[in-house]
């Protein structure tokens, strides 16, 4: 945090005095909850269940300054819940952002693109029906929570892959839709000091056929295990990850998808992971979602299937069923997954001109 504090004053440095001296500023303390009655069974094991799985709740607080283009963001979060984080270090994102005509750039403990690309795909994020391995949600390791099977844990809403510190971004203006996006991660491990990490990605979202369409690509080349955990991945997490997805989506339906190929820099098997879903509006406050995916070459390589109904009760508060089942070639060979939950998202604001 203190990094990030200390930005502040330069990041409001850059922007032009005239801006300085009449802002706005705006403030923001939010809170996003998640919990789930869950109930697991898998192949030769005896089914159980968690009256209170908790999937990834967090709260944060942001502070903003703006002037026509040009605005100076600070956000800090924290887990509420210390199962959700991998370490005693609860801190989820503490990073400056500085927007302008020019793009936006960003340093400190962010979620990366890379990450946000997959999210924003998976209708069943951070619901208790499952893990990117397949275990059961209560029981699985804090970095492969969040994405559902078919997505990488370097989509995990988890310090370590999803949330990257030391991070200094840049994501340009539009051009006809498109923007491109890139990314430093410095490694402050001595040994070897020069093991940094990178990320570069594309994407374009505009209007077609009556509805909304995004594609784009996201690339990392993790280097080490500094910054990133890239659970499961021999050689010290190395791994150059590519992201090749697409989404469209219209008032009633939508669809996405997303493929991951992986090179394991230690020279073991390339991995895959294929991600599709698809949701339909039955009412304007109720949807069913269908996701289903597959990954080769990993220790739980197989394909799945999850089916699911939202229902909006009122703003910020959102209930769901949803049921998964894996298919393995490692033990467990099968599981079952059945969770009920709620989403509620909490936001408080206020804004002054000074």
């Amino acid at each position: 945090m203190s990094k990030t504090i200390g930005l502040a004053p330069l990041a409001l440095a850059v922007l032009p005095a005239a801006v300085q001296a009449a802002a706005t500023v705006e403030g923001e303390v939010y809170a996003d909850l998640g919990y789930a009655y869950s109930h697991y069974d898998d192949k030769g094991a005896a089914p159980r269940s968690n009256l209170f799985d908790d999937t990834n709740s967090h709260a944060g607080v942001a502070l903003t300054t703006r002037e026509g283009a040009y605005s100076a963001t600070l956000v800090y979060e924290r887990a509420l819940d210390a199962d959700s984080v991998s370490n005693a270090d609860l801190v989820r994102q503490s990073y400056v952002r500085v927007s302008t005509p020019v793009g936006t750039a960003l340093y400190g403990r962010a979620p990366t693109a890379y990450k946000l690309s997959g999210e924003a795909l998976d209708p069943f994020y951070n619901t208790a029906v499952g893990t990117i391995n397949g275990a059961a949600f209560g029981a699985a390791t804090a970095v492969v929570r969040g994405p559902s099977y078919g997505l990488s844990a370097l989509t995990s809403d988890a310090r370590g892959n999803g949330f990257v510190a030391n991070q200094l971004a840049y994501v340009s203006p539009a051009f006809g839709g498109l923007r491109v996006n890139a990314a430093f991660f410095m490694n402050e491990n001595p040994a070897p000091a020069d093991d940094h990490d990178y990320g570069l990605g594309a994407e374009w979202s505009g209007d077609w056929m009556g509805g909304e369409a995004t594609a784009g690509v996201q690339y990392l080349d993790v280097r080490s295990s500094a910054n990133f955990s890239a659970i499961g991945i021999p050689g010290s997490g190395a791994v150059k990850a590519t992201r090749v997805y697409a989404a469209y989506g219209r008032n009633d339906w939508g669809l996405s998808a997303s493929w991951e190929p992986l090179d394991l820099k230690s020279g073991a098997a390339d991995r895959d992971y294929v991600f599709a879903a698809g949701w339909l509006g039955l009412t304007e406050q109720t949807r069913v979602a269908l996701a289903l995916g597959y990954t080769d070459n990993t220790p739980f390589e197989g394909n799945s299937a999850t089916l699911g109904v939202f229902h909006k009760l009122f703003t910020g508060f959102e209930v769901y069923a949803a049921a998964r089942y894996t298919d393995r070639d490692a033990a467990p060979e099968q599981s079952n997954n059945l969770a009920v939950g709620a989403t509620y998202t909490v936001r408080f604001k206020g804004s002054k001109t000074l």
